[in-house]
């Protein structure tokens, strides 16, 4: 749902449509969903009364206890709400949910109109232009869990969609948290005003969802900079145990680096559309990590190609490429109905781009990608579609986005040094000599305040002393 909610965003940008969305939260949701009406719905929808009859069996009689400093409680009734824990409670609750939406909208067409197409192509807009095989989609609410997000285009159509989510829940017996419910409003100049049940609601620039940070302007600075902070903390919590070990091997280091710093930093990347800048901060930050692990400092004067090489990790930036063009071929992959795909191929159906070229969108970021990687970005659906294949050229691209990383640096680095090799024979041939002493400055300035203080400047003062008295 992170990559959907994205998607949308960018899609409202690049055509001028405004957007609203409504992140809900719901009072403790797996706790207070109705037994009764759970059975209910499970009827409702065809469950074979033996199934029926095991879900009753789990949850009919469930009682529990309080334990607080060693005290236990009586044990006592609990009437509501799905087991915690159990591998059926997420099934159960997306069940009851499902027709709790179905009572609150029904049938009705609202939410943002899309145009998309099952057999369009992710790199080819024009496809949309032609009414054959295109297909309309109303995207008004994504849900994840009890995460619900509602999205639409005005204010009014988005207070519609909460009156009904509110009846709905009170019909249910579910409540929703007024306080950690916000609105994101994205293209409008003025705060739009939502009340839900006569409290108005927050709006903000920036929200979590389900990790991810979103922001109203669709910048990854915030983002970025709370991956780098989480990874940081959770860098600094492993250094004496794991860092500073000394009986474990630089592996055993690398290994526990990659599954707790880097699964922290690189959280929901694969959905980024990130700028330049911004990946070359996460790898300043994934270079700092790795000279620590290895206890190499600026002092020794080691170059970032050897450091990947002694820990045998890519850089950041081909990793965050791979996991991008990865995503990017599962997406592919799946069914022409799922919603990420039907997203990803669409536009707004009353939308009209700007003249000139729009902002950095996700398609560019992957074509970019697949240029780096050296995967033909005009045939790639092909390619995407064996799961095998695609995910072997995704290694033999990182490798190559390496090689010809190391290579720009390597003559970035040559050049540099060639310019400071000049810079000192052009100084060595300059005339800025002192008279006096015979040192060597590097500019005009430079030879004014050597004469200063030059350690020959007395003698000269006291020569012309004794040839004035000598007069």
């Amino acid at each position: 749902m992170i990559f959907t909610l994205r998607q949308l965003q960018e899609k409202c940008r690049e055509q001028n449509t405004p957007l609203m969305i409504a992140f809900v939260d719901l009072n403790k949701a797996f706790d207070t969903v109705s037994r009764e009406g759970l059975y209910m719905a499970l009827e409702k929808i065809g469950c074979p009364p033996k199934l029926l009859s095991l879900v009753k069996a789990f949850h009919d009689g469930m009682k529990g206890s309080i334990v607080f400093n060693g005290l236990q409680s009586d044990t006592f009734e609990m009437r509501r709400g799905v087991r915690q824990g159990c591998v059926l409670a997420p099934t159960l609750f997306g069940i009851f949910f499902s027709l709790l939406l179905k009572i609150a909208f029904g049938d009705t067409l609202q939410g943002i109109h899309l145009h998309t197409r099952a057999d369009g192509k992710l790199l080819n807009a024009q496809l949309l232009k032609a009414r054959r095989n295109r297909e309309d989609l109303f995207l008004d609410s994504m849900l994840f869990a009890d995460d619900a997000a509602f999205v639409a285009e005005t204010p009014h159509e988005l207070q519609v969609l909460l009156d009904k989510f509110a009846y709905a829940c009170g019909l249910f017996s579910m409540s929703i948290n007024t306080k950690k419910t916000v609105i994101l409003a994205q293209g409008y100049t003025f705060q739009p005003s939502i009340s839900l049940e006569g409290v108005p609601l927050d709006v903000v620039d920036k929200f979590c969802y389900l990790g991810s940070t979103v922001s109203s302007n669709l910048s990854l600075d915030a983002e970025v900079n709370i991956c780098i902070g989480k990874a940081a903390t959770t860098f600094g919590r492993l250094r004496a145990r794991v860092w500073n070990n000394k009986h474990l091997t630089t592996k055993t280091k690398m290994t526990v680096y990659q599954t707790c710093v880097l699964s922290v930093l690189l959280y929901g990347a694969e959905t980024w559309t990130s700028y330049a800048n911004q990946e070359r901060r996460l790898n300043t930050f994934h270079m700092r990590c790795l000279r620590s692990i290895l206890d190499i400092t600026w002092k020794d004067r080691v170059t970032n190609e050897s450091v990947l090489g002694i820990a045998q990790l890519p850089s950041i930036t081909a990793l965050l490429k791979q996991r991008r063009l990865r995503w990017l071929g599962h997406v592919q992959r799946m069914d022409s109905t799922r919603l990420p795909r039907r997203t990803m191929l669409c536009q707004i159906a009353s939308g009209k781009r700007n003249v000139g070229r729009p902002l950095l969108r996700f398609k560019d970021c992957v074509k970019r990608d697949m240029v780096a990687f050296n995967i033909d970005f005009n045939s790639w659906e092909d390619l995407a579609a064996n799961r095998v294949e695609w995910r072997a050229s995704l290694l033999r691209g990182r490798e190559t986005h390496d090689r010809s990383w190391f290579q720009n640096l390597a003559r970035k680095r040559a050049i540099r040094h060639n310019e400071d090799r000049a810079r000192v024979e052009i100084e060595t041939n300059s005339s800025f000599i002192c008279d006096r002493c015979g040192r060597l400055c590097r500019s005009r300035i430079g030879l004014y305040s050597h004469k200063r203080r030059c350690p020959y400047r007395s003698e000269t003062l006291l020569e012309s002393s004794v040839k004035m008295y000598k007069a």
